[in-house]
C-alpha cells in the first residue's frame, strides 16, 4: 500500500517540477506547455505561439520550421533533454501505480467468479499499453527535436497516433482501478 501511495504522490508531483525545469521565459512557451504530447489531433492543434508570434497549425513543414527556427534557439533541444526525461520518469511513476494499483485492488475481489480468477498479468495489459506507447512517443519527441531532418507527415501522424493511444490506455487503466476497487468494496 505504502509503495501505491508513494507512486501517485509521485504522478502527482512530476508535472510541477516539470514547470519549474522548464519554464516558458526559458524554453520558449511550445516547450513549457509540450504541445507535442498534448495537442497534435486535428483540427485546432497548433504550436503554441511566443507572445509576438500567431499560432501555426501542427503540420511537418511547420514543426520542422520551428525546431530549425533561428529566432528559437535551443528550445527543441530543451523540449527533448529538460522535457522528456522527467516525461520518462512520470510515465514509469504513472505506470507502476497504474499496474501496481490495479494488481493489489485485482487480488481483493471475490465476485464476480469469472473475474476474480483471472491471472493478475491481465490486469497488467492497459498499464503495460500506456507506458509503451509513452516511451515510443518520447523517443520519437526526441528523434524529431535533434534530427529535424526526420520530420516528415508520417512522424507527425506517428507522433498524434502514440498520443491518441497513451491518452486512451490511461484513461482506461484508471477506470480498470476504479471498477477493482468498487468492485472490491461492494463484493468483499
Amino acid at each position: 500500500m505504502q509503495a501505491i501511495i508513494l507512486l501517485a504522490t509521485a504522478a502527482i508531483a512530476i508535472p510541477f517540477v516539470v514547470a519549474i525545469v522548464a519554464p516558458d521565459n526559458t524554453v520558449g512557451a511550445a516547450v513549457s506547455s509540450r504541445f507535442l504530447e498534448r495537442s497534435l489531433t486535428p483540427p485546432g492543434a497548433t504550436i503554441p505561439p511566443e507572445p509576438t508570434e500567431k499560432p501555426l497549425p501542427v503540420t511537418a513543414a511547420s514543426l520542422h520550421a520551428w525546431v530549425t527556427a533561428k529566432e528559437s534557439p535551443g528550445y527543441a533541444r530543451a523540449y527533448a533533454w529538460r522535457v522528456m526525461p522527467l516525461d520518462l520518469l512520470y510515465l514509469a511513476v504513472l505506470g507502476g501505480f497504474l499496474a501496481l494499483g490495479a494488481s493489489t485492488l485485482a487480488s481483493t475481489i471475490s465476485w464476480p467468479p469469472a473475474l476474480a480468477s483471472l491471472p493478475v498479468w491481465t490486469w497488467l495489459i492497459l498499464p503495460a499499453a500506456y507506458v509503451l506507447a509513452d516511451i515510443i512517443e518520447d523517443c520519437l519527441i526526441v528523434l524529431l527535436m535533434t534530427v529535424p531532418a526526420s520530420i516528415n507527415n508520417f512522424t507527425v501522424w506517428l507522433l498524434a497516433a502514440l498520443r491518441n493511444i497513451k491518452i486512451g490506455a490511461n484513461a482506461f487503466a484508471m477506470v480498470q482501478i476504479f471498477a477493482l476497487g468498487l468492485a472490491g468494496v461492494i463484493w468483499k
